[in-house]
């Protein structure tokens, strides 16, 4: 036979192999990951500092996924002169920091992320994905969240944030501009075919700014989304918890 003449099938046998892989709809190279993160600046050297802000929860359990939050999670990753404790306030895990002084330059900066890649797509791996739908009561959040309603949504409620307040304590002398923001994600990842990048994710974070001297208790201004992004039919969507955001 012509060398021709078998060239033909070969090239259309793999032809046929790249376009089933570009038109397959089961998901490949899947990955789940966490981040948080938490940051406190100040415009000028303060001194005698105190600050307590949540910390990621789920249920009962400081964790950020995965990864249990302890006090050593916290001292790896901040400065000598800052002392991390995590104390309860009624009824809620916070993290306090205290140190003698803090300046402008070296700002508190704490950052963590948890990349695991999935095996080989299969009906047992569905469950191990981050329950971005519903992740009250399944996966980690800041609390306690206060003047929070959460949006009645039974699919894909990727309708924009939910506003709320969190309580923070500051205390600090030589009162100056201080900012604290904290952010924690929760991202399903995976391709499509030959290169269609496909996800969906949700988020949680917080934001207060004081200006002058401290007032104690403060409300921070939260923000959540969840159900953001690309779902498919073989991902589990468990019934929400009527329960969420107490």
């Amino acid at each position: 036979m012509p060398r021709r003449a078998l060239a033909l099938p070969l090239v259309l046998f793999i032809a046929l192999v790249f376009l089933s892989g570009c038109f397959s709809t089961e998901p490949s190279l899947l990955v789940v990951s966490y981040t948080y993160e938490l940051q406190i600046r100040t415009d000028a050297p303060i001194e005698n500092v105190t600050f307590l802000v949540p910390i990621p929860t789920c249920g009962d359990r400081p964790a950020v996924g995965p990864e249990p939050i302890t006090v050593d999670f916290y001292s790896e990753r901040l400065s000598q002169n800052i002392t991390p404790a995590i104390v309860r306030v009624e009824g809620r895990q916070y993290l306090q920091l205290t140190a003698p002084f803090m300046h402008a330059e070296r700002s508190i900066h704490v950052h963590y992320r948890n990349y695991t890649p999935m095996k080989k797509f299969s009906p047992e791996v569905v469950p191990q994905l981050i329950n971005t739908l519903y992740p009250f009561d399944n996966e980690s959040l800041f609390f306690p969240k206060q003047n929070f309603t959460p949006k009645e949504e039974t699919q894909n409620p990727d309708s924009g944030y939910d506003y709320y307040t969190i309580p923070v304590y500051a205390h600090y002398e030589n009162g100056t501009r201080v900012e604290i923001y904290s952010d924690l994600r929760g991202l399903n990842e995976w391709v499509e075919g030959f290169d269609n990048n496909c996800g969906n994710y949700y988020s949680d974070f917080y934001y207060l700014s004081i200006t002058g001297d401290p007032q104690g208790w403060m409300p921070a201004s939260g923000m959540m989304r969840v159900g953001s992004g690309t779902y498919r039919e073989w991902q589990v969507e468990p019934t929400p918890d009527a329960s969420a955001g107490s």
